[in-house]
């Protein structure tokens, strides 16, 4: 089911002179319930005005915009309003208000009519869960700064809403805050009942939460598609520039109590990594950390090697990207044109990759 779509989005600011700056241009998407949609793009790329108009915060010079069905890009105020509850913005440079810990996390509860009884347990169990048990009465504003990015990330998720906009909200965040922000989504994800668009400019956080990729640049949508399709099969040099080409695949885990690594079943492949995350995860390998050769390796310290065919060659200059098949699976590798040369390799040609379990990082 659409839960959103975005149809011909255009955005332009006029100046003075009645001249314009285009910041977005023919933006076209849609996201389903449950579903992680991830914007990722460079500073100034347009990511934030874009989740602005999604919020309805700004509007767009035109477009259609459509929420369960209804456009809501030509609605009444009181319709804004209406529609507004169903989500959460959460800012680059999270801000508290001028009150309490528990105050401020409640306000959003608040406004939504719910009565001090019905959500006073809420707000206590997420405030233990940020770790602020016993600051409830204290003022949010004399907190430590990462206190306070826990209050602000808290006010946000306590009110559960249908829709999460998450405009790089991890930039400005230390590591504790960035893991309990990690455990807000993944928790959201599982759900499955709750939707997440967010932007970043980091690809690895993009390929942890998403179920699907956007890439953005000069406001206009590059590419859409799985983060496997986005960093295996980039349409564009910028694209593959951006995301830095990896190898990522989805997969299940489980620790081998005999060797006590890790074997991640990733349809008919078996991938060694030393990571002891176990379950359903997404492994993702550095093209530089691929080796490829024409015969089979002997004596090898790599855990890791797979027969397959050539399926593209990009030359690079003085680098090459080489795509192997094996079987249901593709790897990018990244090897010098005199290897190429050396080797003599061609589409078509049969060879064998390998790599090292600690090569494989696992999210």
């Amino acid at each position: 089911m659409k839960l959103l779509e975005v149809q011909d989005l255009h955005k332009e600011y006029y100046k003075d002179d009645k001249t314009s700056i285009k910041v977005l241009s023919n933006i076209n998407f849609s996201v389903k319930k449950g579903e992680i949609f991830v914007i990722i793009g460079p500073n100034g790329s347009g990511k934030t005005t874009l989740l602005r108009i999604l919020g309805l915060l700004e509007f767009p010079t035109r477009a259609k915009i459509q929420y369960r069905g209804k456009d809501i890009s030509k609605i009444s105020r009181k319709e804004v309003v209406n529609y507004r509850r169903n989500l959460s913005f959460v800012r680059q440079k999270p801000v508290v208000r001028n009150t309490s810990v528990f105050n401020n996390i409640a306000y959003g509860l608040k406004v939504r009519g719910m009565r001090y009884r019905d959500y006073v347990e809420n707000v206590n169990n997420i405030i233990d869960f940020i770790g602020l048990k016993g600051m409830e009465n204290k003022n949010a504003r004399t907190l430590s700064g990462g206190e306070m990015q826990r209050v602000a990330i808290a006010m946000n998720f306590v009110i559960e809403p249908e829709i999460y906009l998450l405009d790089e909200v991890s930039a400005n965040l230390d590591p504790m805050n960035i893991k309990l922000l990690e455990e807000f989504i993944m928790k959201i994800k599982q759900d499955k009942e709750k939707t997440i668009i967010m932007s970043t400019h980091d690809p690895i956080e993009a390929i942890k939460y998403a179920d699907r990729i956007a890439v953005l640049n000069n406001g206009q949508f590059t590419q859409i598609g799985t983060p496997n399709e986005i960093f295996t099969a980039p349409k564009d040099e910028f694209t593959a520039l951006f995301v830095g080409y990896e190898n990522i695949l989805s997969g299940i885990a489980e620790i081998d109590e005999k060797t006590g690594l890790n074997q991640i079943k990733i349809n008919e492949l078996i991938v060694t990594a030393s990571s002891q995350i176990e379950g359903r995860v997404k492994v993702c390998i550095r093209p530089e950390s691929i080796g490829i050769v024409k015969d089979p390796p002997k004596n090898t310290s790599y855990r890791n090697t797979f027969k397959g065919q050539i399926e593209n060659i990009r030359d690079l200059g003085n680098i090459c990207h080489v795509i192997v098949r094996c079987g249901s699976e593709k790897f990018l590798t990244t090897i010098t044109e005199l290897s190429k040369k050396k080797l003599e390799l061609k589409i078509g040609s049969d060879v064998f990759i390998n790599f090292k379990a600690t090569d494989v990082k696992i999210l």
